[in-house]
């Protein structure tokens, strides 16, 4: 499901007239690219399985359940509890879990708060499914869907639950970084250290270490100091 968004269309087309403009930034393409990445953002839904009590799928619409398509090459209906029971303000860290022949998963860490939550309504639903869906942005377009119906095999007590989504690289990976850009923003996890800056602070303090090596710094005093002097 694909839907355009005529904010972030202003937003970007207001950010192409401040390029525009800026025509003596001295940015390099990764600095740029790097300051792009930190917009990403993203958000989570984790919903359970909703049964009756002989253990079949409930009726659709009955007791706060709707129906979830999962997939889009081989679609699955589940009808799910709508409320979620997790979501985006629950993670702490988002990753791409590599698997062989170039396959991948994703990985989410949860907060304390997250991981007890998970780890009770993991205990409720074993043998059934967890519903995942995600929102972002591929700097264009909003994406938002069912991306995923694992089966709880078991309690889910470490604060972790992994996946294989239906996205293709470039949608897990603009997902994955849009979470941990969210969970920055929510203090869940420290603030990254931009590489970058880092490097040319490291430059900077360097050339300055040679610098106080080969010369002493100018005084910060406007009078000199003589003590035979007399003082006034």
């Amino acid at each position: 499901m694909r839907r355009a968004s005529g904010c972030i269309n202003h937003f970007l087309l207001g950010w192409a007239a401040v390029g525009l403009l800026a025509t003596g930034c001295s940015s390099t393409p990764a600095e740029k690219q790097s300051k792009a990445e930190k917009k990403d953002l993203a958000q989570v839904r984790v919903y359970r399985e909703a049964k009756d009590f002989s253990g079949r799928a409930a009726e659709a619409g009955s007791l706060g359940t709707s129906k979830a398509t999962v997939g889009r090459s081989d679609p699955a209906e589940l009808t799910v509890l709508r409320e979620s029971f997790l979501d985006e303000r629950d993670i702490k860290r988002a990753q791409l879990v590599e698997q062989g022949d170039n396959g991948f998963m994703i990985g989410l860490e949860f907060t304390a708060h997250g991981s007890l939550v998970l780890q009770m309504n993991s205990l409720a639903v074993q043998g059934q499914h967890l519903v995942v869906a995600a929102r972002w942005s591929d700097g264009t377009n909003v994406m938002g869907r069912f991306i995923a119906a694992p089966i709880i095999r078991r309690q889910l007590d470490k604060g972790f639950l992994v996946f294989t989504p239906d996205m293709n690289r470039e949608e897990a990976t603009r997902f994955v970084r849009g979470l941990n850009n969210v969970a920055v923003k929510l203090e869940n996890q420290p603030k990254p250290v931009d590489e970058m800056k880092a490097k040319k602070a490291a430059e900077k303090a360097a050339k300055k270490q040679k610098k106080q090596e080969s010369e002493r710094p100018s005084s910060t005093f406007k009078r000199d100091f003589d003590p035979f002097l007399p003082q006034p």
